[in-house]
């Protein structure tokens, strides 16, 4: 087989190519949205958990 073989698809198999593409595209997405969202509320929890920023025990 050369470099030159190409198979031929089809108009089926080029739209689901493009379907598969697009639910990798969208997963990928999410995934995105799901880190930047969970980084975004957990910040906040950090900060105040960090023992520089704890407020002095009084006893």
């Amino acid at each position: 087989m050369t470099t030159n073989d190409t198979k031929t698809l089809s108009i089926s198999q080029y739209q689901a190519i493009e379907a598969r593409a697009h639910e990798l595209r969208a997963q990928a997405f999410a995934s995105m949205m799901r880190s930047l969202f969970r980084a975004l509320f957990s910040a906040p929890r950090k900060v105040v958990s960090c023992p520089s920023c704890a407020r002095p025990l009084h006893g």
